[in-house]
């Protein structure tokens, strides 16, 4: 067995030392609440019984109803787990820092910005000697339990039992198309190095609509694992196959994990078009004409883009699975779409160490670790 550190055997210890705890909503009430979210439904189980319950996600769905986007399902997940984890811990007073709640020390937060983490929201005991702090920043972990009066900090991530450890834009591609591998992305994501060089020479414009899975092994494993060691968790918190909250070292998830890599051609972010000649030979193909920067083509040669969230609400159009114009930039006559192309959109690559924690059980982790 992989020995623990110091700090993952304490941290552990104490959570195993709590009864087995279910995380506080099961899959089917957190089905309910985010088809509730996405259907921006003003009810009173949001606004008072999740408000009462897990005041962090009531306040994610109501941003997220004042900007317009859906909530994501990662920070959903997160806010339960953090919920949960408080409750096991007793620490029942909450502090929204977002609403500019001034809770946290000086000190402490001094200790978080090393961390690269902005507080969010936070749970803490009566006496504020302990707090679990929910934090944000790409190149932060989710939380971080600390004991104020000694700056003992246990850094925490929250994944759901399908999750990516963390998914970065790749560099982009030149008019060919093909992958390139830059110094500077090796140097801030190191643990994607050997995942990249197994795909040298891969052109995105011949794998396009799919994404590649074939990796060894060993370079998903290193993607995986270094990943957390980058971002400085100690351990992870999930929820097994029964729906108990579970706490693993960071450093081992492969043993209770299956780990997958994924390298999407067309991932979330997207920029102005890096590509154009490739873009317009495109166009070309699906029978568009140019007039200046407008482009006319038959609305049958595109394929509709939805919104996130399943609300079925068209919000652009493909032009293939890379590049897209949003529908507010459109103009429909009968069958003919037209556009400016410079407000045409380009997906970015990505790439991705995912885990799947199928057969997790709390009891076989505690056992095995003799907590």
């Amino acid at each position: 067995m992989i020995p623990l550190t110091k700090l993952q055997r304490e941290i552990m210890t104490e959570f195993y030392n709590i009864k087995p705890t279910k995380v506080i909503y099961n899959k089917q009430e957190r089905k309910k609440i985010w088809s509730m979210a996405t259907e921006r439904k003003q009810d009173l189980y949001i606004n008072n019984i999740i408000k009462n319950e897990c005041p962090a996600l009531a306040h994610q769905i109501l941003k997220s109803y004042d900007s317009g986007r859906n909530i994501q399902s990662a920070v959903f997940s997160e806010c339960v787990y953090a919920q949960t984890f408080a409750n096991m811990l007793q620490l029942n007073d909450f502090f929204n820092c977002l609403e500019g709640d001034k809770v946290i020390p000086d000190d402490v937060l001094n200790l978080l910005t090393s961390y690269n983490l902005v507080p969010r929201y936070v749970y803490s005991n009566d006496d504020k000697t302990k707090m679990l702090i929910q934090a944000g920043g790409c190149n932060g972990i989710d939380s971080a339990l600390i004991t104020v009066i000694d700056l003992n900090i246990f850094t925490i991530e929250f994944k759901e039992p399908g999750a990516k450890t963390s998914e970065p834009d790749l560099p982009k591609y030149g008019e060919d198309g093909l992958l390139i591998l830059t110094d500077d992305f090796i140097e801030r994501y190191p643990q994607f190095q050997e995942m990249m060089e197994e795909h040298i020479g891969i052109n995105f414009f011949e794998v396009m609509g799919n994404n590649i899975h074939k990796f060894t092994s060993d370079s998903v494993n290193i993607a995986v694992t270094n990943n957390y060691t980058k971002k400085y968790a100690d351990v992870i918190c999930t929820e097994d196959r029964k729906g108990y909250l579970v706490m693993l070292p960071a450093n081992q998830v492969s043993l209770w994990a299956e780990i997958k890599g994924e390298i999407r051609p067309a991932g979330r972010n997207h920029y102005n078009v890096w590509t154009p000649r490739a873009l317009k030979n495109f166009l070309i193909e699906k029978g568009a004409i140019f007039n200046n920067n407008i482009v006319s083509i038959n609305i049958n040669e595109l394929k509709t883009r939805k919104e996130r969230g399943g609300n079925g609400k068209i919000s652009g159009y493909k032009i293939n699975p890379l590049f897209f114009v949003y529908v507010k930039d459109c103009k429909i006559n009968d069958s003919i779409i037209s556009f400016d192309i410079n407000k045409v959109q380009q997906l970015n690559p990505t790439i991705a160490g995912k885990l799947f924690f199928k057969a997790l059980n709390y009891f076989k982790v505690k056992g095995y670790y003799n907590m």
